[in-house]
């Protein structure tokens, strides 16, 4: 199986389907099997792509399953609720940028946490993890948990689409602090810490990128993580939703 990043192929539009639907249809594609071998992108995303970006007969479309494989499409039809699509290359599997990169940031009120999750997707981060600390605004516990998590999942699929990423990264949900306690690979961003190309290769799990509440981290909190190192990410103070962005954009240069 060819590896491609998807984003290398150019689109009217990129959209997420089961593998079943990636793998099965269009196994024959090309042999005149005709329907058969359709894609139908049907639901919330066929209206959005027929009725919102008005998709239109022979555009090209790409579809991924959300765990790196991907085709190039061609919408052979279109309805007011479904877009039927007509592979028109193999199944190409998206390369995997290492180490592997998880960021955790504390989040802001307003709509900061959906703009630092879009953002992060966007650089292509594997994981994202809202923490809450102690000078953390929001205080996310049960259900508002839950239901703050599936938002910025679906913030993430849609940034995904957006910026054409094959893999969706994994969000969780909101979770203390204190859950990253002895994690290897944790690295702090700070405005006094080390250079990028001074930080250790991490193990299998990659680097954890820590990004504290604007104020910063408690003293405390900070020894209770354990063996850390940490990051400058440059002399200024920089707001809540800025600085993840610049420090997963440091550490994005450290990786093959």
């Amino acid at each position: 199986m060819l590896s491609l990043w998807c984003a290398s192929t150019e689109a009217a539009a990129h959209v997420f389907v089961s593998a079943d639907a990636l793998a099965g249809a269009g196994a024959g594609a090309g042999d005149g099997d005709g329907a058969s071998d359709l894609i139908e992108i049907s639901g919330e995303d066929g209206r959005h792509l027929s009725r919102v970006r008005r998709i239109g007969v022979g555009e090209v479309i790409t579809v991924a399953d959300g765990a790196g494989l991907w085709r190039v499409t061609e919408v052979e039809s279109v309805t007011n609720t479904s877009v039927f699509l007509s592979p028109t290359t193999e199944i190409y599997l998206e390369p995997v940028a290492t180490p592997r990169l998880t960021v955790a940031f504390a989040p802001a009120k307003g709509d900061q946490p959906e703009s630092v999750v879009a953002s992060l997707t966007e650089l292509g981060v594997d994981v994202v993890i809202p923490v809450i600390t102690k000078r953390t605004v929001l205080r996310w516990t049960g259900d508002r948990a839950d239901k703050a998590g599936e938002r910025l999942r679906r913030v993430a699929r849609s940034a995904s689409e957006q910026s054409r990423r094959a893999r969706l990264p994994e969000v969780t949900d909101p979770q203390p602090l204190a859950r990253l306690a002895g994690s290897s690979g944790l690295v702090v961003a700070s405005r006094d810490g080390g250079s990028v190309e001074s930080l250790k290769e991490p193990g299998p799990s990659g680097w954890i990128l820590l990004v504290g509440p604007e104020g910063g981290l408690e003293p405390e909190e900070v020894e209770r993580l354990g063996d850390l190192e940490s990051l400058r990410v440059g002399p200024h103070i920089l707001r809540a939703a800025t600085a993840p962005i610049a420090a997963a954009g440091i550490l994005w240069a450290r990786r093959a």
